[in-house]
């Protein structure tokens, strides 16, 4: 078995890591490419991130463990990766991009098998990706819903930075994403992060006079306090704030307040600047508009976001659409990341 490192254009970093639930370009570096050969010595199931652990030799003999990042097990499992494909002894070959700075990890994209296989965590593409499953048609906006996909960048300069107040600047030259993002602690980092989580369904369900907005990313439980003026006196602060909604024709308007400060978009690169991240104060709004298109099957999200207290304008209008699933919303479970 072999080891191989070689350099390659960094062009490939949107397609191969679109998916990831925290920002790739800070950790990973995708013009160093890794091309790894060797055996499983353990896999470890978790979520929001799996990693594998491999044993590899090269032509000369030497040894190399080698550490690497993927998205979660479930999402693993849902694009064709099964954990008793990566369990300990299996023979394989993965590709990937190395970390940046931790010697011997990398993120893989592609996992290969002695046998012809060829897996990618984002699961079939093409020929290869197999019809998706019949969706009965939708009546309301009430089931289970998975993202589309888009050309969304993950990473790169984010026009709010041009919009900061001088305590969202002392704020952010504080900031350390590599031990702060909240993530890495299993919470679930604001209401944009659930709904823009990719390859993780979501659900819109009745509770008697309520509504509840369930992402399985991170367990997100959201209560939609339906036609409240205003939030009941003492709310506390928390991450994912107290939502009231109320209905506008077929869209459902959902109001909320009472934020915590905390991350509403992890990992901004800025040419010549350090990595950080969108922060907000406890001066957080948000709207969101859910409207059901019964002529296109799919909900569709219309998020307006403002926060006087870091930010001098209002966030650009973030959209989103979301097609019928027949997936089951699984427990997450997420495990605290090891820090590196």
């Amino acid at each position: 078995m072999k080891l191989q490192f070689t350099a390659l254009a960094g062009a490939l970093l949107i397609a191969n890591v679109a998916h990831a639930h925290h920002s790739f370009a800070p950790h990973y570096d995708a013009s160093k490419k890794v091309d790894i050969t060797g055996v499983v010595t353990e896999f470890e199931q978790r979520n929001p991130h799996a990693y594998v652990h491999i044993r590899a030799t090269d032509a000369d003999g030497r040894v190399a463990e080698w550490r690497c990042e993927s998205h979660g097990y479930t999402q693993l499992e849902r694009n064709g990766l099964s954990p008793d494909m990566l369990k300990p002894g299996t023979e394989l070959r993965i590709t990937g991009s190395a970390h940046r700075r931790v010697a011997n990890e990398c993120f893989f994209d592609m996992v290969y098998y002695p046998d012809g296989r060829a897996v990618s965590v984002n699961g079939p593409r093409g020929a290869e990706q197999a019809a998706p499953p019949q969706i009965a048609q939708r009546d309301t906006m009430f089931g289970v819903w998975m993202l589309q996909p888009t050309n969304r960048p993950t990473s790169g300069p984010q026009f709010m930075t041009d919009f900061l107040t001088d305590a969202a600047k002392a704020a952010m030259d504080k900031y350390d994403p590599f031990t702060m993002d909240p993530t890495y602690r299993c919470e679930p980092v604001a209401i944009r992060r659930g709904w823009f989580a990719p390859g993780t369904p979501m659900a819109i369900k009745q509770d008697g006079n309520n509504i509840v907005i369930q992402h399985e990313w991170m367990d997100i439980k959201r209560v939609v306090h339906m036609n409240e003026a205003a939030a009941p006196a003492n709310t506390a602060e928390t991450t994912l704030g107290y939502s009231r909604g109320r209905m506008e024709g077929d869209t459902l308007v959902i109001e909320t307040d009472h934020y915590k400060p905390g991350v509403l978009n992890q990992f901004v690169d800025i040419p010549g600047k350090p990595t950080t991240a969108l922060l907000n104060t406890n001066q957080l709004r948000t709207v969101e508009r859910i409207t059901f298109d019964k002529a296109a099957n799919r909900i569709k999200l219309a998020l307006e976001q403002s926060d006087s207290g870091y930010y001098t304008r209002d966030f650009p209008l973030s959209e989103a659409e979301y097609a019928p699933s027949a997936l089951e919303i699984k427990p997450f479970g997420c495990i605290p990341e090891q820090l590196k």
